[in-house]
């Protein structure tokens, strides 16, 4: 996993510049969370383990709601600027660096929820890493606790093999900048190179361009079902975008009673 958090590493100075209003992105999934934890397992506030909470886009989110949030990350980088985010708002988020294989070895748990978001679990390729992280996700849950991971509809995207993401403009002027990924896919459809590109207008006629470059396994949604059941989770399901107002496909089990 060295290049993963060698990606995240890298992009955690320049993460928010991702959207085009990192704070509004913080309480616009706050509220879907929120939500969706309400329903599926009753007004909080909860204990949750952000198990890939990145510099903190829903760890924040997370606790400004009131719950009791510990969030944990395998890029230090990421960790200490999620510390920062954390402090410069007044917020009490527990953050360590883990990796996602070991976490009982980190977190003492249990906890009334655990997530692993914006397509964390992908970063794996193979099934024995991959299930060891979802094992380890549902040994930290109480009883009846909720699993709650995000993915890209790669039942989808690796028939059809896009080369690039949707390119989207922010600002205009100087302040102007341009966000999109580059795609290089294997010729299996099992995994693809993405080249993530910043874009940032430095003056009206003058551009700095930054470069961030991981890799992504494309598990299938059944696949990843079968693993969330192999390790014990229950009632194991999926939720659109539509129905979720997430922009990536959600799987939620239960740790049994």
């Amino acid at each position: 996993m060295t290049d993963v958090a060698r990606f995240y590493d890298d992009l955690a100075h320049y993460y928010h510049l991702l959207f085009e209003s990192w704070e509004e992105s913080i309480a616009h999934q706050s509220a879907i969370w929120g939500r969706l934890l309400e329903r599926e397992i009753g007004p909080g506030p909860h204990k949750i383990l952000d198990a890939a909470c990145g510099i903190g886009t829903q760890s924040l989110g997370f606790a400004r709601a009131g719950h009791e949030v510990t969030g944990s990350d395998l890029s230090p980088a990421a960790i200490r600027r999620a510390k920062h985010e954390t402090a410069e708002r007044g917020l009490k988020v527990s953050l360590r660096v883990a990796d996602l294989r070991m976490l009982s070895g980190y977190h003492a748990g249990p906890f009334d929820a655990v997530v692993a978001l914006d397509n964390a679990l992908t970063h794996f390729e193979s099934h024995e890493d991959l299930t060891a992280a979802v094992r380890e996700m549902a040994s930290l849950l109480r009883p009846g606790g909720l699993f709650v991971a995000s993915v890209r509809d790669y039942d989808t995207l690796a028939e059809e093999k896009p080369r690039v993401s949707d390119q989207r403009v922010f600002g205009g002027g100087a302040e102007r900048r341009v966000v999109f990924q580059v795609w290089d896919w294997r010729r299996d459809g099992r995994g693809y190179r993405i080249h993530q590109y910043i874009l940032q207008h430095e003056t009206d006629d003058q551009m700095t361009t930054r470069v961030f470059t991981t890799t992504y396994w494309s598990w299938r949604r059944r696949e990843l079902t079968d693993i969330v059941e192999g390790v014990g989770l229950a009632e194991a399901r999926w939720l659109e975008p539509a129905e979720s107002g997430f922009y990536q496909p959600i799987i939620v089990a239960r740790r049994r009673d």
